[in-house]
């Protein structure tokens, strides 16, 4: 699956899936593996005392996970071949808590032909339901030649 071709132009916008941070996924994402008798592993993700003692509000969501939202994103905008060479920059600037609700988005920045295909440079973020990002960066990927 790909969502846009080597006449994409500059300025277009891509939105990926909404996604609920539930308190499930922030535990099978943190919690540790293999589930055991010490199960959830405490951690700022997973435990209040923990995450206070931490200077932290409150439980907080890993940036991985939505770092994987964007890459989500990626691979069905570019397809399999953000796989063999797509790249990622991100930077995390702000607080996911279970309940939040988060949607990646991109805007592409620039385009460059090149002997194998065009080569998209995109800002990239995620933001919360009021439109706040909680994790910027920029990426890269190309649209080969077929």
């Amino acid at each position: 699956m790909q969502n846009i071709d080597k006449d994409a132009q500059v300025g277009l916008e891509l939105t990926g899936k909404l996604k609920t941070i539930t308190d499930e996924r922030v535990f099978a994402f943190s919690g540790g593996f293999p589930k055991g008798p010490d199960w959830p592993k405490k951690t700022i993700h997973t435990n209040l005392e923990f995450a206070r003692a931490s200077g932290l509000p409150k439980r907080t969501a890993s940036g991985a996970m939505f770092e994987g939202y964007i890459t989500e994103l990626m691979i069905n905008t570019f397809g399999e071949q953000w796989l063999r060479g797509g790249k990622m920059t991100l930077k995390f600037i702000a607080i996911v808590t279970p309940g939040d609700k988060l949607l990646p988005k991109a805007i592409i920045r620039s385009r460059q032909a090149e002997n194998s295909g065009v080569r998209f440079a995109l800002d990239v973020w995620c933001e919360k339901q009021g439109g706040e990002k909680v994790v910027i960066g920029t990426a890269t990927g190309l649209v080969p030649n077929l």
